[in-house]
């Protein structure tokens, strides 16, 4: 051996370790779903974890701990160790939202690190079918008419559901009181019986409604139509530009996680939810599938904190 290689040898066993110290250790994943089980978090993350698993080499185990608006489940990836076997499924409700309204178990911008945003959710804006709005602008009309009056159901404060009323009151669509419920289906059944006047709800949860005539559509919160029901104009093109709402959901691990482990991550998750077949499935159920790098994912997040913390100071939305 020449002399003159051995700094090379010594500088390459010196950085062995630390490499090895940017790959996943060899155990199962757990991947933290804040909410219940058979919901729609759990719908995505059992759905995309099998390939994922596969292409990190890793088992991945999904694990429910629901409860408090998602706080406490996603607080456990917040303050797990920073080495990419604990991912939550972070929903925009915590992550954005929350922070607004109660003090926070956690940072969201310092103690996660965005991996990628997966899907969106948008809300099907449903009315009973024998109510007198007969299309969004009837019922933007009898908002602005009789300010507060009309009753929009959603699954308590902070929800997607609230918050679409509020920041379509924002946008100058009038004003609807918010009647909070335990749950999608009781509000449901409530709005077929009429004794509420308006949903702005899941899309996967009200489509079977939709189309079992139970439920009339009237308009859909996403920035396009969706191919499942290309008849609902979005609110974005009835006079509300730029008007989105979605529940969406991300990954995301703890915030001293390396850059190196959250790409590796990354491309795992990305490559899954690229494949034909995964895309096809999501997208059948009215998830729009949105694969991001970390950085965009964390631009978008910055984005929705902004937006709704606006949309609860104007509408004056606070925890019960």
């Amino acid at each position: 051996m020449l002399r003159r290689d051995l700094p090379i040898l010594l500088a390459a066993t010196l950085a062995a370790p630390a490499v090895r110290a940017q790959t996943l250790p060899d155990r199962p994943i757990r991947w933290i779903v804040p909410y219940a089980a058979g919901g729609t978090g759990d719908i995505v993350a059992r759905a995309v974890a099998p390939s994922v698993a596969e292409r990190l080499g890793r088992t991945i185990v999904v694990e429910n701990r629901p409860g408090a608006n998602g706080l406490p489940g996603t607080a456990i990836v917040a303050n797990s160790a920073g080495d990419g076997t604990t991912i939550v499924l972070g929903v925009f409700g915590p992550i954005t939202v929350m922070r607004h309204l109660v003090r926070m178990p956690f940072d969201p911008q310092k103690d996660l690190a965005p991996v990628s945003l997966m899907v969106s959710v948008p809300a099907l804006v449903v009315v009973p079918p024998n109510h007198p709005a007969k299309t969004f602008q009837d019922l933007v009309a009898m908002a602005r008419e009789r300010p507060g009056e009309l009753n929009n159901g959603a699954v308590g404060v902070g929800s997607s559901g609230q918050l679409a009323a509020g920041l379509l009151a924002t946008m100058g669509g009038g004003r609807l009181t918010t009647v909070n419920y335990s749950g999608g289906a009781p509000a449901q059944v409530d709005l077929m019986a009429g004794r509420l006047d308006v949903m702005f709800d899941n899309a996967p949860a009200a489509l079977p409604r939709v189309r079992a005539g139970q439920l009339r559509a009237i308009a859909i919160t996403s920035l396009q139509r969706s191919p499942l029901l290309p008849e609902v104009p979005t609110v974005a093109e009835l006079g509300f530009p730029g008007y989105e709402v979605a529940t969406w959901m991300g990954a995301l691990v703890a915030g001293t996680t390396p850059p190196e482990i959250v790409a590796l991550l990354n491309r795992a998750i990305v490559d899954t939810l690229n494949d034909p077949a995964m895309k096809k499935r999501l997208t059948d159920q009215m998830f729009d599938v949105r694969p991001m790098t970390p950085q965009e994912f964390a631009a978008y997040i910055a984005s929705e904190t902004e937006k709704w913390g606006r949309v609860v100071r104007e509408n004056n939305i606070r925890a019960e």
